[in-house]
């Protein structure tokens, strides 16, 4: 069942968070409407190939995440064009406030971990993509390794390898300092996915976001 934890309300609509399968379909067949099913997934850096670390594309440098995240934000939204399966998921929430807590270590996921995090940014210093990695501490479905909340690439900047590059300076980076897995979410349709798995992450649990009228 779902526990009083897991449950965000804001009248006159309730969100749910289950990770049972049984109980999700439950809910959407008695009224609710699937918001999300986001995939936690997880790779053994001791098994995964990570790439070595080659050029960076040219137009674009890799640099430290710093605490710009007025920036950030702006460029993450600039990466989820609509028809995205996450566009819609970002709707009344304000990206501004999310990503300061987010730096600033005050979310759920833990501090950042500054070495395994980098921003992207073009030839006019403007961010273009970033991967942040934080220390997500130990619980009963996590092992306490790190954690990558957020990793995107803007719209006109995809398909140019730059997740890949991202995501190899993270996993090379948490190797390196002895960690055993990084873990990272999801959502059921994101082609991301398609480069999460070729870097070795494989998934573990299934969370279902639903939607329901309050009191219901």
């Amino acid at each position: 069942m779902v526990r009083a934890a897991d449950r965000d309300t804001v009248d006159p609509v309730a969100l749910i968070r289950t990770h049972d399968g049984d109980e999700a379909a439950h809910l959407v067949a008695t009224g609710g409407r699937l918001r999300r099913v986001a995939r936690d997934m997880a790779v053994d850096l001791s098994k995964a190939h990570i790439p070595e670390a080659g050029s960076t594309p040219a137009g674009v440098r890799l640099g430290v995440l710093g605490s710009d995240s007025d920036s950030i934000a702006v460029a993450a939204a600039a990466a989820l064009l609509p028809g995205h399966v996450d566009f819609g998921i970002w709707s009344g929430v304000d990206r501004f406030h999310y990503w300061s807590q987010l730096l600033a270590g005050e979310g759920p996921c833990g501090s950042v971990l500054h070495a395994p995090s980098r921003v992207l940014r073009d030839q006019s210093g403007a961010i273009v993509g970033a991967v942040v990695v934080t220390h997500m501490a130990a619980s009963e479905w996590w092992s306490g390794d790190p954690w990558i909340p957020e990793i995107f690439v803007v719209a006109a900047f995809q398909g140019r390898g730059l997740g890949s590059l991202l995501l190899g300076h993270a996993m090379r980076t948490c190797s390196h300092s002895g960690h055993r897995r990084v873990g990272l979410t999801v959502s059921e349709g994101n082609p991301a996915r398609n480069l999460y798995e070729r870097f070795g992450f494989r998934p573990f649990r299934t969370t279902w976001l639903i939607e329901r009228s309050a009191g219901r």
